[in-house]
């Protein structure tokens, strides 16, 4: 108010000097000083003149406008500006916001014509101790008034800069530490080095030099750094310094398992601990149950009382003693045993550690891991066996051992407790394997068949009969077949008939038991009898096929057995489709003659022995010198079977698997080569025996 009185009578002077006659000229121009300054500083603006000389100027109003949230009018001035030198009354202001927009309003008058130029009047203004950043303000000049209006005036707007004010910041802002560590503090801003620090307690933690606070007891400090500018700042949080730090280890378990998470703590010296008491807590439903415990090496081992108790998602241990606890390390073990149904994993949060009830541990959490059981996988998937075969199972992936072998069905096969699995009877069964905790796979199938059934493949020419036999790969005397049922299709027009001949197992049902129906491209054989199969020979039956005349030499024609059934199913045989090879050789005859031909050993893979059955054909006259010889791959005769004159017909040489010297023969592949007239068959053997006496 003090200043509004002012101003008016500032005004009335200056009327009334102008009443008195001043002398009035033409236009003069304003113009608006551009400053600047930083936050907290006060800031004069000129308002200048270009010039007043001769105007007969006795008295000026004006308004000033500016941003309030940036600046703020503490004074307008005339000292030192051509107002005040006039002598001219110090000048009368007032602030005042209208329609959004601040100005101030200023006025002064005086006796004394104005002359000259430069500062008229100066607007002080304070910059916002908070405005930090850089920004400005518009200045804006208006309603000027010298005189009563004469002479007029013309504007020049400023601008009052706000530079950005130089400071510092000290971090970090909190922090917590054990006694005897340290965390390094630093400064950044408008840095002027060298620094110097301090904390609020150096009783509790001290700082060097360089920044770096050393954790001396428990308590809490703050931390101050000032520049050599004497820009300083202060933590607004505090440093904590615990007496001591509490960790929860990491535990990882698989589902229905049980694991020991360690909880370690530093250095208890001097502390004179107690007692304490800490919370651990986790999410989710994979933990059964938990306990406390503290073996050998542990702190707490044989030291005082140790309980646990809490919920399903939280465990509390507590723990007192007569004499102080001392030392580092593991403090205890809290066990969790895993649920049997829930994988997962959480956080193992401290949520509270305390010693001697008043002591607060800096707490390091851990994880609790529930995961699922470990993937196992049994190979082979598949298997294919015959009985009285092995095949080795075995586990990939993790397993837990020791691992227990299981066989769905034990009728069918067998497992021993390393994985061998032994085929005793023909049927499908899978084999399953469980680890020590729990993880189980089941293959896809094992499937045992009681013997092998070989359709031979056989070389003749076109235009004539050759007999093709079923053979065993062993004997089948055991086995009470009664009854054999088969059928063997071909396609194409190389085969015009197919018959059954009474072989040397079905010599034993009558003359000619068998009961066949033909097609242009199969025949289908059923026999039957009272007398079981011996093991007289490998011969399950004989078939003579017609070669068509027009047979082109050097095709194949693939015989295809189907529907092969002993009495109503058991036994069952594994088969093996033949061919009829059409070839021109000249030492194949008309009339049926039996083909040269060598087939396949039985059983192949060979363990401890095999049959070999080979043809020789009735055109090599008796006394023909006919070798039979196992190979090793490297050429090497191994052993000669047959060497000599044989007669024209079927033949079978045994193989015990040995060489020449006796010795079982090495694992590995092997060929049985057959020579005669000229001719030379072969066939791989596999043998799995690695019998050395």
């Amino acid at each position: 108010m003090k200043r509004l009185r002012t101003f008016v009578l500032a005004w009335a002077l200056a009327l009334a000097a102008s009443a008195a006659g001043s002398g009035v000229a033409g236009a003069v121009a304003l113009s608006v000083a551009s400053n600047s300054g930083l936050a907290g500083q006060t800031v004069d603006v000129d308002i200048n003149t270009a010039s007043m000389t001769g105007l007969g100027v006795l008295s000026a109003q004006m308004s000033l406008a500016y941003n309030p949230a940036i600046i703020s009018v503490v004074d307008v001035v005339n000292t030192g500006t051509i107002s005040g030198a006039a002598g001219w009354n110090t000048p009368a202001w007032a602030v005042a916001s209208v329609g959004g927009v601040t100005r101030v309003s200023f006025s002064s008058a005086g006796t004394t014509v104005l002359t000259g130029s430069g500062s008229l009047f100066k607007v002080r203004f304070l910059i916002n101790p908070a405005q930090l950043n850089a920004t400005a303000s518009s200045l804006v000049l208006s309603n000027v008034v010298l005189n009563e209006g004469s002479p007029t005036a013309t504007t020049t707007n400023g601008t009052l800069t706000v530079n950005t004010t130089p400071q510092i910041d000290v971090s970090p802002d909190v922090g917590e530490l054990i006694r005897g560590q340290t965390l390094q503090f630093t400064a950044s801003g408008s840095v002027t080095n060298p620094m110097s620090w301090q904390t609020s307690n150096p009783a509790v933690a001290t700082i060097s030099a360089t920044g770096l606070l050393t954790g001396v007891a428990p308590g809490t400090v703050t931390v101050t750094g000032t520049d050599a500018a004497l820009h300083s700042s202060t933590t607004t949080g505090v440093i904590s310094i615990r007496g001591m730090g509490l960790t929860a280890g990491a535990g990882v378990t698989p589902l229905g398992q049980t694991v020991a998470v360690p909880i370690t703590v530093t250095s208890l010296a001097g502390l004179g601990v107690r007692s304490g008491q800490f919370t651990l807590s986790w999410f989710g439903n994979m933990v059964a149950s938990y306990s406390v415990t503290t073996p050998p090496g542990t702190l707490l081992n044989g030291w005082g009382t140790v309980s646990i108790g809490g919920s399903s998602n939280l465990c509390t241990v507590d723990f007192a003693g007569g004499t102080d606890l001392n030392g580092s390390g593991v403090l205890c073990y809290v066990t969790f045993t895993a649920s049997t149904t829930t994988s997962g994993s959480s956080g193992l949060a401290l949520t509270s550690a305390l010693f001697n009830e008043t002591l607060v541990a800096k707490p390091t959490n851990g994880t609790i891991t529930v995961s699922p059981l470990p993937p196992i996988n049994v190979s082979p998937d598949q298997v294919t066996l015959l009985a009285g075969q092995t095949q080795q199972m075995a586990v990939s992936g993790s397993p837990s051992l020791p691992l227990t072998w299981t066989v769905l069905n034990p009728a069918v096969a067998t497992i021993s407790p390393t994985g061998l699995l032994t085929a005793a009877h023909s049927g499908v069964t899978q084999v399953r394997a469980t680890d020590n905790i729990g993880s189980t796979d089941v293959n896809t199938l094992v499937r045992v068949y009681d013997f092998k059934a070989t359709l031979g493949t056989v070389t003749t020419r076109p235009g004539t009969t050759v007999r093709v036999p079923l053979l065993s790969d062993r004997g089948v005397g055991a086995l009470g077949i009664v009854s054999e049922q088969l059928k063997v299709t071909w396609s194409g027009t190389g085969i015009t008939g197919a018959r059954t001949t009474n072989s040397s197992l079905w010599s034993e049902w009558g003359a000619n038991p068998g009961v066949r129906v033909t097609t242009p491209n199969s025949i289908t054989i059923a026999a039957a009898g009272e007398t079981p199969f011996d093991d007289a020979a490998l011969e399950l039956c004989m078939l003579e096929f017609d070669v068509s005349a027009s047979a082109v030499s050097g095709t194949n024609i693939p015989l295809t057995v189907s529907q092969l059934i002993f009495n109503e199913g058991d036994p069952d045989a594994q088969v093996v489709s033949g061919v009829i090879q059409v070839r021109n050789l000249a030492d194949v005859e008309d009339g049926g003659a039996l083909a040269f031909a060598l087939g396949e050993s039985a059983p192949n893979p060979v363990r401890s022995g095999c049959r070999i059955p080979f043809t020789l054909p009735s055109s090599v006259p008796g006394g023909e010198r006919v070798q039979l010889a196992i190979f090793g791959v490297d050429g090497r005769c191994v052993r000669t079977l047959v060497d000599g004159a044989m007669a024209p017909g079927r033949h079978d040489a045994a193989w015990d698997g040995r060489d020449a010297r006796g010795l079982g023969v090495d694992a590995g592949i092997y060929f049985v080569r057959l020579v005669s007239g000229g001719q030379t068959l072969s066939r791989k053997l596999v043998v799995l025996s690695t019998r050395r006496s």
